[in-house]
């Protein structure tokens, strides 16, 4: 941290003249110290805010052995939930040789060639990709729903976050998620899942 303000202190023996000693020093030092510096040690002296959910999933998890200031319990009732809803994510989808099967392409690289390229939505999942079967549309341009292609690449963001963001519902579209919006056909409400797609791309 730039503009570090070094102290040195003669600590007295008495706890009183400690206590004053300190203060004294400390006092000393927020005065010298940059402002942007003290902000930044404000907020994180404050306390974490924790959702009730993520409360009930730890002590869930840690059972006895939960306590209000266990962080690493906490983390990782907070990793349970992710983990849960990756495997929601992935519960109806296919593997590679099953897509080449699917939509006849004559070897399984093209697969892989068309998620590296954008065009299909793949996660590697205990070391092979699934894809989730929502996105095949045997009247779609090349076997898949018409836009989507053009929407995952305007996602900038990791394909579990594409997936998770194509599968919420959205206030934006009366509660319909985008994937429900991309097999609508509606031309304007998919114009405008587009430019959604596009805000998120640039808060990532």
């Amino acid at each position: 941290m730039k503009n570090t303000v070094v102290h040195s202190i003669e600590v007295p023996q008495d706890r009183d003249e400690i206590a004053a000693t300190l203060l004294h020093h400390v006092a000393a030092s927020l005065t010298e110290a940059n402002p942007k510096h003290l902000q930044q040690i404000a907020e994180s002296l404050k306390p974490k805010v924790i959702d009730p959910d993520k409360k009930a999933l730890a002590k869930k998890i840690a059972g006895d052995d939960y306590s209000e200031g266990n962080l690493a319990v906490l983390e990782l009732a907070n990793l349970e939930r992710y983990y849960q809803r990756r495997r929601e994510l992935l519960a109806r989808s296919i593997c590679t040789p099953e897509v080449a099967k699917l939509i006849g392409c004559q070897a399984i690289t093209t697969v892989h060639d068309r998620r590296k390229a954008g065009t299909l939505l793949g996660l590697k999942d205990n070391g092979v990709y699934k894809f989730p079967l929502w996105q095949f549309d045997p009247e779609g341009d090349d076997g898949v729903i018409d836009r989507l292609p053009e929407l995952l690449k305007t996602l900038q963001i990791s394909d579990f976050a594409k997936l998770n963001w194509l599968s919420k519902p959205s206030r934006a579209f009366e509660g319909q998620t985008p994937i429900e919006v991309l097999k609508s056909v509606n031309e304007e409400d998919i114009e405008d899942l587009l430019v959604e797609a596009r805000g998120i791309g640039v808060a990532q």
